[in-house]
């Protein structure tokens, strides 16, 4: 059994939290909301059971710790990642975008093991402690020992956890998906119904196609029909998902527009990739910003 941190208790960090415990690990949450009972259902099954909290006055550093809060929150946790990581921690960081490790080693020392994670894992937070997971719950995560070390932790859980050799292709896959789709759900605030609207498949592919030049830019490697194949998956079923950055501005609340939109036009200035649609979207959702 190992001793299981985890840094922002949302939908995400939920759902790893109880697949941990699923497996037979005493978990431990940084939260700003304090629960005592973990209760996420999941296809085929729930985990419920009781969680520490931890206190930052009290708090020691554990063998793995899970960061998963918002890209933009990143900031806000720093004090949990100095507290709750030390030498030979292994830190996974289940956020979007594809700047994992740079975003987060600012606030660790060197020889914390930083393992970056491609989250796929339709989940929604109901409550503090309460989410439901409504697909595969799914980590892709690059090759090494650290991420050997976090794998083992989802032994006879319902969480995958893959160690997949491109790791780079897997991240840029998921933000073409984030940057393009959420920049639709953002901008005309109906996530991803907003598919259905005549015409849209244009837009997205367009959108899509300029973010996939930039991913191949930075190494990885895309199929030429990635956006219509992502429009193809977002569009269908008579119950689409809302996207959280679509959550988090129709409520009102800062989103990780950063992470997800404007990585790509800094991204693409350093390559010298002209991306006027991702530019247009990306201003337009930073001057929403509350």
């Amino acid at each position: 059994m190992t001793d299981i941190a985890v840094i922002g208790p949302g939908a995400i960090g939920c759902a790893f939290a109880a697949a941990a415990l699923q497996a037979g690990h005493a978990v431990a949450i940084a939260a700003r909301t304090p629960f005592a009972t973990l209760d996420v259902d999941y296809p085929g099954g729930r985990v419920e059971g009781p969680v520490a909290i931890l206190n930052l006055a009290t708090a020691k550093p554990f063998e793995v710790v899970m960061l998963a809060t918002k890209a933009h929150q990143t900031h806000e946790a720093a004090t949990w990642l100095k507290v709750l990581c030390a030498q030979g921690t292994v830190l996974a960081v289940l956020q979007n975008g594809v700047e994992h490790v740079e975003r987060t080693r600012p606030f660790v020392g060197g020889g914390v093991h930083i393992v970056p994670a491609m989250v796929a894992c339709p989940s929604d937070r109901q409550s503090p402690g309460r989410a439901h997971v409504s697909g595969p719950a799914r980590l892709d995560i690059p090759p090494g020992a650290p991420s050997e070390t976090f794998k083992r932790v989802f032994d006879n859980s319902f969480a995958e956890i893959r160690i997949v050799d491109d790791w780079l292709s897997s991240a840029w896959g998921k933000l073409v998906l984030n940057a393009v789709g959420g920049a639709i759900g953002v901008l005309t605030r109906k996530g991803n119904a907003a598919l259905k609207v005549e015409g849209m498949d244009r837009i997205f592919r367009a959108l899509a196609a300029e973010v996939v030049a930039v991913a191949r830019a930075e190494g990885a490697t895309l199929p030429d029909d990635l956006g219509g194949r992502l429009f193809a998956f977002l569009s269908k079923g008579p119950h689409l998902h809302t996207p959280s950055i679509v959550a988090d501005r129709l409520a009102g609340r800062p989103t990780e527009w950063q992470a997800r939109n404007e990585v790509v036009l800094r991204l693409a200035a350093k390559h010298g990739i002209p991306v006027p649609l991702n530019d247009l979207a990306c201003h337009l959702i930073r001057a929403g910003e509350p």
